[in-house]
């Protein structure tokens, strides 16, 4: 005789079933609405400049070198700014230079140098450009902050980021934050383009502070969401299989000696 099942046939499925079903029919509708951006003028310049139209000022951790052909003491010393803005040179001694060009911190360093050489010629060369960032986020194997030297590309950017297999590399956004932080332009790139077409049309000449965001596919941004779904119940699974298994071991069962076995190779 068929036993009266324990549920209600009116009760509503598992909850969170019920949530993981909703997570996956919200996300792939907003995989599937993902707005293109498009301020290309403000990011697309032709022909594309070469170099920044921006003067280079030197800021912390920026690292200069100091060459002299006149003064040993300076010649070849190398200097990481601090955070205070400030170098430490033997013979002058310590001077701030946070704000200023390569050639304004060369003209004082010559001229403070004479006090001891009288044709003392002294240059400052910037040996790492670690002040100046722009930024990947998003499905890349290597995240993070990317030195800017003036000549980073969105195309050059993305190739050392290396977009991973989750990624949606036809809708790439490319973001313009202003000095005071706020977004002000954005632009959505196709990557397949680029790489499949050869078409750079968009491929822009980033700016410091811009940002490139890598989204994951429909699909992708399903897998992420289920498994921050699933992971505060993995440790409460895991626990009820451990008492589980505690139980049969103390009964003595069968089943406790067939879940210890080595299976044979």
């Amino acid at each position: 005789m068929p036993q009266p099942s324990l549920r209600h046939p009116d009760k509503p499925a598992h909850p969170l079933l019920a949530a993981a079903t909703f997570v996956v029919v919200m996300l792939l509708l907003a995989g599937c609405a993902h707005e293109k951006f498009t301020d290309y003028s403000a990011f697309v310049r032709h022909p594309a400049p070469l170099v920044t139209s921006t003067e280079y000022r030197l800021a912390p951790p920026d690292e200069i070198i100091i060459a002299s052909k006149r003064v040993r003491e300076l010649n070849g010393h190398a200097e990481q700014i601090r955070p205070d803005g400030k170098i430490t040179l033997p013979l002058l001694g310590t001077w701030f230079v946070a704000g200023k060009t390569p050639e304004q911190v060369s003209a004082e360093l010559q001229t403070a140098a004479r006090d001891f050489y009288q044709d003392a010629d002294v240059s400052l060369r910037v040996i790492g450009f670690n002040s100046k960032k722009v930024y990947v986020w998003g499905e890349v194997a290597v995240p993070g902050p990317y030195s800017y030297n003036g000549t980073n590309t969105v195309f050059r950017t993305l190739a050392y980021a290396q977009p991973t297999r989750l990624a949606n590399t036809s809708r790439i956004d490319v973001l313009r934050p202003n000095h005071e932080g706020k977004l002000i332009k954005r632009m959505t790139i196709n990557l397949d383009k680029m790489v499949q077409d050869g078409d750079i049309a968009h491929d822009a000449v980033l700016e410091e502070g811009d940002v490139l965001y890598v989204p994951p596919t429909a699909l992708a941004s399903v897998g992420l969401a289920l498994q921050q779904l699933l992971l505060p119940i993995q440790p409460a699974v895991s626990t009820a299989q451990g008492a589980s298994d505690l139980a049969l071991r103390a009964s003595g069962s069968p089943l406790a000696a067939d879940a210890n076995r080595t299976p044979r190779q």
